[in-house]
């Protein structure tokens, strides 16, 4: 039979752009599909596109944990759920595959409920369900976005950014779990490296915001993270050196990686491509690449009809 289903679509997100960790992150034009809606009885959830056979099809699906959330917190009653699932966000690279998932799930389920959440509510609860907000909110608000979560609500602010940054995504083809990638950080750091990313993610601040495009190479260093997760990542350091050498204005390790990510404009895009490039062929790692630039407009919501 035929069925009103929400269809939500979700950008990827790359978060800390070096320093600023867990508080800092960009939307990006590369999106997840997520389309719900309710039938008879039972759990139905279908899976295409990238790295389909990574998402599960039970109730351990991210997309249905999220969507349960807003259903119990609305107290939304129903006796079976269909989810379709169109990935186009590689799975465990750094590039906020988990926040899409979230974003959706919850986005659909709340337009089912009647949309009884606000815009506000949705992303408290996905930051509450991340444990920080740098890959939710720009999932949900598109954007630069500055975040910080104080384990109840979420404050941010969302600049726009303009096409001629050109995000240039190197996505090595394995998988980085994120709880991997935490684990091997540090519980205490030194002081001066607190205050070494402290001066660097307020200067990446004022620069994106004032298009000071030519301090992000100062601005995008970081002490707080990736020269502990260079272990896992054996190829980030020359994939720096060389995207620099070919006029990127930064690199970066995108969220928690393996994804390294620079920042360039039109006329440098296939030298930093040529020049990264270099070092996975060298070292015999399968990546691809991808040109993106920032996604202003988040996450949106419409109506569908689809077979059940």
């Amino acid at each position: 039979m035929e069925n009103d289903m929400v269809h939500v679509r979700i950008p990827a997100s790359s978060a800390n752009l070096g320093p600023g960790f867990d508080c800092i992150g960009v939307a990006l034009n590369m999106y997840t599909e997520i389309s719900m809606g309710f039938i008879e009885e039972g759990l139905l959830i279908e899976v295409s596109g990238e790295d389909y056979k990574e998402i599960e099809t039970t109730e351990d699906n991210l997309v249905y944990k999220a969507a349960k959330k807003v259903f119990e917190k609305t107290e939304t009653q129903y006796e079976g759920l269909k989810i379709e699932i169109k990935n186009g966000i590689p799975i465990g690279s750094g590039l906020g595959s988990s926040a899409a998932a979230i974003i959706g799930g919850m986005l659909a389920a709340n337009e089912l409920a009647g949309s009884i959440l606000t815009h506000e509510e949705i992303l408290d609860l996905a930051a509450s369900m991340e444990g920080h907000a740098d890959n939710v909110g720009p999932a949900l608000n598109g954007g630069l976005n500055v975040t910080v979560f104080d384990g109840n609500t979420t404050y941010y602010i969302k600049k726009e950014l303009g096409e001629e940054l050109k995000f240039i995504a190197f996505t090595p083809k394995k998988f980085l779990k994120t709880e991997i990638a935490r684990n091997i950080l540090p519980q205490k750091i030194d002081f001066k490296d607190a205050v070494f990313n402290t001066g660097r993610s307020s200067l990446l601040t004022a620069a994106l915001f004032s298009r000071r495009y030519d301090l992000l190479k100062i601005a995008s260093q970081d002490m707080l993270h990736q020269k502990y997760r260079s272990k896992l990542i054996p190829e980030m350091y020359a994939c720096f050196e060389k995207a620099l050498e070919a006029g990127a204005y930064s690199v970066f390790l995108s969220g928690a990686g393996p994804t390294i990510m620079a920042i360039c404009s039109e006329d440098k895009v296939d030298k930093v491509i040529e020049r990264v490039g270099s070092v996975y062929t060298g070292m015999e790692i399968d990546y691809r690449v991808y040109k993106l630039h920032c996604e202003n407009n988040g996450a949106q919501v419409s109506k569908v009809s689809l077979s059940v």
